[in-house]
């Protein structure tokens, strides 16, 4: 009776141990495919849940065997980790002097209740330039409730109802504001104090299955003109590190500023991710704001670009 019992003992932990082993085979394959989203755009879907992956490759990774292979995928959760939390505490590079350029940015969600909270602390911020998204209906007068302060505005209705905008207390160059012909850009170059800023305000689907990766081939040519100090800001509904940001950095050769923060929380389990972010051919430093009736956490930046 002794041994059928150590037996049948041994065989439950055979079977643990074997499940803990596919889970760390499934977390293993889905953090090499979140790595390959210039293949296929499901990596970027993969991409978003890199940390919660690492993690849980973390703690199943002891039951992948060789054992080389074990003590390797832990040493690379152990580092992946180690990395995307130093993202989160790197020093800013902050120079002496004044910011070329103030930005907020806030996806304003388009049916919103209320917009009290959002408009004082805008005239708190008292930005250069307002970049945002899901400009619609329900929302459009804050458009106007804001032109005394940003009388420069350039808004891009996706149907008449919903878009992305710009607003900018300094005046645009002469026709140079734009939108992009499918729904997803609204840009405009601002005379600054020091010089002219192209600032484009940014707003894309979700990765794959949905329609992410197709509108960044329809809109991103649409910024090939663009040439001098740019900052394309807005909700990429894509994480720091996806294929769809590298893209959109690559078409202006601008690269992400600021340390890492979550913006945005998923509709299931309430997974907080980054997917709200300020790229420049500058530097400078990025940092959340409230929701403030949003869905979305604001950003507000200082950019230097000269």
């Amino acid at each position: 009776m002794a041994q059928g019992t150590s037996a049948l003992r041994h065989g439950k932990v055979s079977e643990l141990v074997i499940l803990v082993r596919l889970v760390a085979i499934a977390a293993l394959l889905a953090l090499g495919g979140g790595a390959l989203g210039a293949l296929h755009p499901a990596g970027d879907s993969l991409a978003v849940f890199r940390v919660p992956l690492t993690g849980l490759l973390l703690v199943t990774g002891w039951a992948l065997r060789p054992r080389v292979l074990a003590w390797g995928a832990m040493l690379l959760a152990l580092v992946g980790l180690a990395w995307h939390g130093g993202q989160l505490y790197r020093p800013d590079r902050i120079p002496d002097h004044a910011p070329d350029l103030t930005l907020y940015q806030q996806n304003l969600l388009m049916d919103r209740q209320s917009s009290i909270e959002f408009l004082s602390a805008i005239s708190d911020a008292s930005a250069d330039v307002l970049t945002l998204q899901e400009v619609s209906a329900a929302n459009l007068s804050i458009l106007e409730t804001l032109r005394g302060d940003y009388p420069h505005q350039i808004h891009c209705p996706l149907e008449d109802w919903l878009g992305e905008a710009v607003l900018s207390r300094h005046p645009f160059v002469p026709g140079s504001a734009f939108c992009s012909r499918r729904d997803g850009l609204a840009g405009a170059q601002i005379m600054m104090p020091d010089g002219p800023v192209w600032v484009v305000s940014l707003h894309i689907s979700w990765p794959w299955p949905h329609g992410q990766a197709a509108q960044l081939d329809e809109i991103l040519p649409e910024l090939k003109h663009i040439s001098g100090p740019v900052v394309v800001s807005g909700d990429f509904n894509a994480v720091s590190w996806s294929y769809a940001v590298k893209r959109v950095g690559d078409a202006v050769s601008a690269k992400r500023i600021g340390r890492r923060f979550a913006s945005f929380n998923l509709p299931i389990g309430g997974m907080p991710i980054g997917i709200d972010h300020v790229l420049s051919n500058g530097f400078g430093v990025a940092k959340q704001q409230a929701k403030l009736g949003s869905d979305h956490h604001g950003a507000y930046a200082e950019i230097w670009l000269y």
